[in-house]
């Protein structure tokens, strides 16, 4: 008999660790918006935000499939993508804020995961846009100058493919020209397997009244630098007109480059999340659920009943 409570006892023990670890919640301190693309937060083509006000508007017909955690949603890159209207001010402003989300695809062309492109930039550097956004098997090709007259180098260039690469880039309107900014990082996540992504970035006056900025992003809690930066003139943080669009580039409101995968617990923070957390919302098995948490009396009270 004391063999047998003991064991019980041991597993109930083991029971609570593993929903512990397993059941914590997402982090909601400076969660401005949350879609889980779950069956029951779809309705009529609009994907509820579970947290904010911002309810999103999906385009096409991408299909509610088994996702990371419960259902997400399928897109089948001929048309497919959502609009969250409300988040066209993302990263133009002065301040600090994350971009969250959980994705699957085994496309290994160019795949854009979210983009925001607009008004063409004036100046000599007319070859950007400003905007910003996230491509997977992309990569900056240097412009070629020679058929300029002055024949003169500059940052920036043509987004091509390249096979496991992710590409973050980001656009501004500065007081001179435009000010653009690249990353390509060699990631393999075209393998037919959730990955959790997280970017973040800051931009802030240090001390000395210099504009500085910070890019990073998470890629299954691995950590990788994207620059820092510095200037003197501070940028021009206009909100844009346009949306941004999650699984294609919206050109001036016209969707192209669309996605082909499965996007998940898509969440957005107006701050920069720590490591810690950014491995608390990687290991939630739950989202803002607490069912499991709530199971465990059940399963004790049966097995004092039953002894």
């Amino acid at each position: 008999m004391k063999k047998l409570m003991f064991l019980l006892i041991f597993t109930v023990v083991s029971i609570t660790l593993s929903i512990h670890v397993h059941a914590a919640t997402i982090v909601t301190d400076g969660l401005v918006s949350y879609w889980t693309f779950d069956l029951h937060d779809v309705n009529d083509g609009i994907a509820k935000d579970v947290w904010g006000e911002n309810d999103a508007t999906i385009k096409g017909n991408p299909k509610i499939v088994d996702g990371h955690l419960r259902q997400g949603l399928k897109f089948h890159g001929t048309g497919d993508y959502v609009i969250l209207d409300t988040l066209s001010n993302f990263q133009s402003r002065i301040g600090a804020s994350s971009f969250e989300f959980w994705v699957k695809t085994s496309y290994d062309k160019r795949n854009t995961l979210f983009k925001v492109i607009e008004v063409l930039c004036e100046g000599d550097q007319h070859w950007t846009d400003k905007g910003w956004g996230i491509h997977l098997n992309a990569s900056i090709q240097a412009p070629n100058f020679h058929n300029r007259p002055d024949n003169i180098p500059q940052r920036g260039g043509e987004i091509i493919h390249r096979d496991e690469r992710i590409l973050v880039e980001y656009a501004e309107k500065r007081e001179k020209g435009c000010g653009h900014s690249a990353r390509s990082s060699r990631v393999l996540i075209s393998d037919d397997k959730w990955h959790h992504i997280v970017y973040m970035y800051n931009w802030y006056v240090d001390e000395f009244g210099r504009g500085r900025d910070e890019k990073v992003i998470y890629i299954d809690t691995i950590r990788k630098s994207l620059g820092r930066g510095t200037s003197i003139n501070l940028p021009q943080n206009e909100p844009f007109t346009q949306p941004v669009f999650l699984g294609a580039i919206n050109d001036n409101g016209k969707a192209r480059r669309y996605f082909r995968g499965i996007f998940d617990e898509v969440r957005v923070y107006d701050r920069m999340l720590t490591d810690e957390e950014v491995i608390q919302n990687f290991q939630s098995g739950i989202g803002l659920r607490v069912e499991p948490n709530q199971k465990l009396p059940t399963v004790w009270g049966a097995l004092k009943a039953r002894h």
